[in-house]
């Protein structure tokens, strides 16, 4: 039997994603229905699938055989939808941003463990393999200590996207939320969580919305400093996303689409180079499911496997660092 009887909240760009991940794990999932504002789009999604289409949320909500609501809406309803829907008995896969605040996501764990239920975010990027393999490394004390991390990404978006609701700190989030919450989690996943010393915001592209198109940080880890530079300003594509890390030891470089190659590293010895060698060997030969997945993070299905094999992976609460980080980078735009 399916572990979680799961109905779908927003069936916009992401949507396909979790379908696939449903649908590759179907000896824990069973998808019920869905609900989105555009009944067209609803309509035609619910008809190809075989699934209920349902008239407004609190049906979704309210529907018995559902025990699990994944929430893909805009970013600013997160919240909101996830307290209806726990305090309903639902459990909920919340996509990214979980909240705009560490309070909300507090909240939203408390209000999980008084309804009997669980609460899960998808922050997915973790499960890239160099990501992984980088993660293995640093635990295993391949890199010894750490004495520098910096964060770039340099990516492309045509003015027409901010028209509908990212257009907007308050609906959208910003970039930090929307683009750069991947890789600020990794940063912090693999060497902790850090102070903000310092940002800068910039509208160099999308001038006509409050909306910062490029942020510099500075980070402090206590025994070691770093740096973040994300933005969507380049021209004419996506440049690059990397995450430089620095040590005693050597360095290990990731790049590729989302962090997910490693593109460069270098060891003081050749014993490290060796173990760093297994290690990646033992990584890629294992198998992660339905890598076919379309964009640069294909990994919905293998995330929503942890949720039931491995439940404390994704919990809410790992989500507690990054969303923290962010919030307090976006408290020095004036």
């Amino acid at each position: 039997m399916q572990e979680y009887k799961i109905a779908v909240l927003g069936c916009g760009a992401i949507f396909n994603r979790h379908l696939s991940a449903i649908q590759n794990n179907a000896e824990y999932y069973k998808l019920i229905g869905i609900y989105d504002p555009k009944t067209e789009l609803q309509a035609e999604y619910a008809q190809s699938l075989g699934i209920k289409g349902y008239s407004c949320e609190d049906e979704l909500l309210n529907d018995f055989e559902v025990n699990c609501v994944a929430i893909l809406t805009p970013s600013n309803l997160h919240y909101t939808q996830a307290v209806q829907a726990l305090n309903n008995k639902k459990n909920v896969i919340l996509e990214k941003p979980a909240t705009f605040l560490g309070s909300e996501l507090k909240h939203l764990e408390q209000l999980a463990i008084q309804n009997g239920v669980k609460i899960f975010g998808v922050l997915q990027v973790r499960l890239n393999p160099a990501v992984v393999i980088a993660k293995r490394a640093i635990d295993e004390g391949l890199l010894g200590n750490i004495r520098s991390v910096a964060l770039v990404q340099r990516w492309q978006r045509p003015l027409s996207y901010f028209t509908g609701w990212r257009g907007t700190m308050a609906s959208g989030g910003g970039i930090l939320r929307e683009f750069g919450i991947h890789y600020l989690d990794v940063l912090q996943y693999l060497v902790g969580a850090p102070k903000v010393s310092g940002a800068n915001f910039y509208n160099t592209k999308f001038i006509a919305t409050d909306v910062s198109d490029t942020i510099y940080a500075l980070f402090d880890f206590g025994k070691f400093g770093g740096s973040m530079e994300i933005s969507i300003a380049c021209e004419p594509k996506n440049i690059e996303c990397s995450l430089l890390i620095t040590s005693e030891q050597g360095y290990i470089k990731l790049g590729g689409k989302s962090l997910d190659e490693i593109a460069a590293s270098e060891f003081l010895t050749e014993n490290i180079t060796s173990k760093f060698a297994e290690i990646k060997q033992q990584v890629l030969n294992r198998q992660v499911a339905d890598l076919a997945t379309q964009g640069a993070s294909p990994y919905h299905p293998e995330l929503y496997r942890q949720i039931v094999v491995n439940p404390e992976r994704f919990a809410l609460s790992a989500m507690y660092n990054v969303t923290d980080l962010v919030e307090k980078i976006y408290q020095f735009k004036n």
